[in-house]
């Protein structure tokens, strides 16, 4: 693969589709396995899952500079980020919102249920398989690389923008109404019936509350 230099569009189309296909496997996934499917997003516009796409962007900008590494230390470094970006996801939901989207309690050598042995592996060997087919990454992106995705780039970086704002405060109203935690500002109430709590659930169906200490593995 040659040395070229990434630019925010290649990193920002790459972090859309990323998000989005890494829904579409879930489901997928899903479907195949329990009859049914599941759209685990990470947003209230749209069909994104924001941890796929951190994380192939950064397993994309890496594979640029660890080339040339040998094959174990490049399995070292992508299995680190993945954890940590599931890590770092993990412990804000936990003690941000007092919430968990997935769990590890019963893995060998779990850290809080956030993290494990067996899923460092999976993204270790993840990135291995990643780097093989980053050139053909690296051709799909600079199919954005025209006046076309230039043009629309800054509006649809706003509108994510907006949809992810909108996501977060969607999402810690959600975390606070559990708690108790009800607003009479007119906007909060908006936001309230618009995203209520059925909607939440349903929309983020992955996503459960701590009910107390012993569940939160402290």
């Amino acid at each position: 693969m040659k040395k070229y230099d990434i630019k925010y569009g290649d990193l920002f189309y790459l972090f859309i589709f990323a998000s989005w296909i890494g829904v579409i496997l879930e489901g997928l996934y899903c479907l195949f396995k329990f009859h049914v499917w599941e759209s685990h997003v990470v947003s209230v516009y749209g069909h994104f899952c924001i941890i796929y796409g951190f994380g192939i962007v950064g397993y994309y900008i890496i594979s640029h500079y660890i080339k040339k590494l040998n094959i174990f230390y490049k399995f070292i470094i992508y299995a680190f980020v993945g954890t940590m970006v599931e890590l770092i996801c993990g412990l804000v939901l936990e003690y941000g919102l007092h919430m968990y989207a997935w769990r590890y309690t019963n893995s060998f050598l779990n850290f809080k249920g956030h993290i494990c042995l067996s899923m460092f592996i999976v993204w270790g060997i993840f990135g291995i398989v990643f780097e093989k087919i980053t050139p053909y990454i690296h051709k799909l992106v600079s199919l954005t690389r025209n006046k076309f995705f230039s043009f629309i780039l800054p509006f649809f970086t706003a509108f994510m923008i907006f949809n992810f704002t909108v996501t977060g405060v969607a999402i810690v109203r959600w975390a606070q109404r559990h708690d108790g935690n009800y607003s009479s500002n007119t906007l909060i109430q908006h936001i309230d019936n618009k995203y209520n709590d059925d909607y939440m659930s349903n929309r983020f169906m992955e996503w459960h509350f701590f009910e107390n200490n012993k569940d939160s593995g402290n």
